[in-house]
């Protein structure tokens, strides 16, 4: 009789035991993503022109004689080659709460590289007798200075072009849609929505180079001096871009996902498809998106 109680005692503690694991209060998972939010087009024509309120450009050396200031300087920045690096983040999720189930914090960061530059005139594109205004761009010929991290010898996350980088962080409320086996619950379809926070660098614009040429510049220098191969005012437009995130935006998210954990072993993995919506633009001046597709599989840890 005892031998009996004592196989059901120990039928009883690894029923729990098996249990248990499904019916976790914290997890806590680490996940690659693959973000689709983001993108950019490319600059099209000569690219977006720049003010430059500090600058003076002597045309003599190219065969005009005038003197252009401010706006009427052509110069350009473009924007080329938008690439995808990597995305990674993690989450940790309670797992019991009443009436939506489960509550979870989550958040990824991108790197994203594209070919940064400033075209500035060389040359005469048409005989001086045939220019009878300036500042008109079409006047010209253009050479190209490329505003990337290897042009300065600086290093971002192993980048060598211009870099985008995004943090995003997710609080997002999730219910379960199906639970199978019902008892061991191994699988588990959820849904669910929430809000997000980003910050990211700034986008090379117009507006970044004309802000770090003004606090750096005065109105007796020359665009000659400053498209120097190294120039320091022309790294600190590439310093601006990696030297912080910008200020925060914010918008809401739909999420759809599943998990997969067998029993006793407290270790599961998931797949989590977030569809985002922000409420503000990403960037102030540079359009690259931000509404659309972010997927995340990963593995968690239950406790």
């Amino acid at each position: 009789m005892s031998r009996i109680r004592s196989l059901c005692c120990s039928a009883v503690l690894f029923s729990l035991v098996a249990i248990a694991p499904c019916f976790a209060l914290i997890g806590i998972g680490a996940h690659y993503g693959l973000d689709y939010t983001v993108s950019m087009k490319n600059t099209t024509g000569l690219g977006d022109q720049v003010t430059f309120d500090s600058l003076k450009m002597n045309l003599s050396p190219i065969g005009l004689d005038s003197v252009l200031v401010g706006k009427n300087i052509p110069a350009f920045v473009t924007r080329t080659g938008w690439k995808s690096d990597f995305s990674i983040g993690g989450k940790i999720y309670i797992d019991v709460i009443p009436v939506i189930d489960a509550i979870e914090i989550s958040g990824n960061f991108g790197l994203w590289e594209y070919n940064g530059s400033i075209k500035y005139p060389t040359g005469l594109a048409k005989p001086v007798t045939q220019i009878t205004n300036a500042s008109d761009p079409s006047n010209f010929t253009y050479a190209e200075e490329k505003l990337t991290l290897d042009q300065f010898g600086l290093s971002y996350f192993g980048i060598k072009a211009t870099p985008y980088a995004k943090l995003q962080i997710d609080l997002t409320a999730r219910k379960y849609l199906v639970q199978f086996p019902p008892v061991l619950k191994t699988v588990k379809l959820y849904a669910g929505a929430g809000v997000t926070e980003d910050f990211a660098t700034p986008m090379l614009s117009n507006h970044l180079v004309q802000d770090a040429i003004n606090e750096s510049a005065t109105s007796q220098t020359d665009l000659s001096t400053l498209v120097q191969p190294g120039n320091a005012i022309m790294k600190s437009v590439v310093n601006k871009i990696i030297s912080g995130l910008t200020q925060p935006t914010f918008g809401a998210h739909i999420d759809l996902g599943v998990m997969v954990k067998i029993p006793v072993i407290p270790i599961g993995v998931y797949v989590d498809g977030k569809f985002m919506i922000p409420f503000a633009k990403l960037d102030k001046y540079v359009d690259i998106g931000g509404t659309g597709l972010l997927l995340n599989g990963g593995i968690a840890l239950t406790f």
